[in-house]
């Protein structure tokens, strides 16, 4: 509870250890959602987060909320309009926002994220935050918030490089009426009763650490982040180019000649020897999400040279 009280300032919270974030999700998507809830997810989404209420019932009432086209963060006035017309009967279950965000690379501000807060409040509507990407943060701070009706999501594997030791956690409200604590244990021990020992006792060390550790970690991530933008606005332009506030992605928009996102990233893959995410994964298609971590920075560059390459060679006629 100290980690996330004095690194995220929540307070009134209790801390449920899972196999990782994805595993976290689940549980929250099962205690709080019956079959058929709808549920909001922002496009581009989290293709995981998608995948979990399809496996869970609730795939058919996913509601898809809008994102700004300047920017790609969330449309708070489209939320507001959505929020405002629906009623008992057909309001969302919850709402989900991964902050930093995974596949756009984008950063809430704190007037973002209270915003966003205030309306689920307002709705009576559960407000699900994965912050995940929490550590990866390039300009301003990382927000998250507490309260009735927040539940928030939290991983080691990217900034302790856990991937495969599955440790993440759910913050939740505190003596909730719900009674959320029996709702997430009932699920807790239906799947992974726990996570493995060994994983909790290194993500503990891990803690041990302290925040620096990682922060002088992800600040070898620049060189890295200004390559593969280097190459994205070269290639496809400037203003088609948005992320690089937090996580590790970098968020670009096809020309409209070369729209079929998988054809570009098949392309770029056989004839260029580099690999990105199509758009459409996220339910985006006609975007492309590129990853800038997991390299080192010769590594990268070459990278970013061949993406370079391939999209200036398909912004310039090569798939038509």
């Amino acid at each position: 509870g100290e980690k996330v009280r004095v690194e995220n300032g929540l307070d009134d919270v209790e801390v449920m250890v899972t196999a990782g974030a994805n595993q976290a999700f689940v549980n929250v998507v099962l205690a709080l959602c019956d079959a058929g809830d709808p549920v909001v997810l922002f496009r581009p989404y989290y293709f995981n987060h998608l995948m979990a209420l399809q496996m869970t019932g609730s795939a058919s009432n996913v509601v898809l909320g809008q994102t700004r086209k300047d920017n790609m963060h969330i449309d708070m006035d489209w939320l507001r309009s959505y929020l405002g017309g629906t009623n008992e009967a057909n309001k969302p279950k919850m709402v989900v926002a991964v902050n930093p965000c995974n596949p756009t690379g984008t950063n809430m501000s704190r007037a973002e994220v209270q915003e966003l807060a205030d309306l689920c409040r307002e709705h009576d509507v559960w407000l699900v935050l994965d912050n995940t990407y929490e550590h990866f943060v390039y300009n301003g701070d990382h927000h998250c918030l507490s309260g009735t009706n927040i539940i928030n999501i939290f991983s080691f594997s990217k900034a302790y490089g856990m991937m495969g030791w599955r440790v993440g956690y759910i913050c939740y409200p505190k003596d909730h009426p719900l009674n959320l604590d029996a709702q997430l244990l009932k699920v807790q021990d239906t799947i992974p009763i726990c996570p493995p020992q060994l994983s909790m006792t290194l993500a503990s060390e891990a803690l041990s650490l302290g925040r620096q550790w990682v922060t002088d970690q992800i600040a070898q991530l620049a060189t890295n982040r200004a390559a593969v933008r280097s190459a994205l606005t070269t290639a496809l332009g400037a203003d088609s180019v948005f992320g690089g506030e937090g996580a590790i992605y970098l968020w670009a928009k096809l020309p409209p000649s070369a729209s079929d996102d998988s054809a570009v990233v098949d392309y770029l893959v056989r004839e260029h020897g580099v690999t990105i995410i199509p758009g459409s994964a996220c339910g985006a298609p006609g975007y492309i999400r590129a990853a800038y971590a997991n390299l080192e920075d010769a590594e990268c560059a070459e990278a970013a040279r061949r993406l370079e390459a391939g999209l200036t060679a398909v912004a310039n006629g090569a798939l038509e």
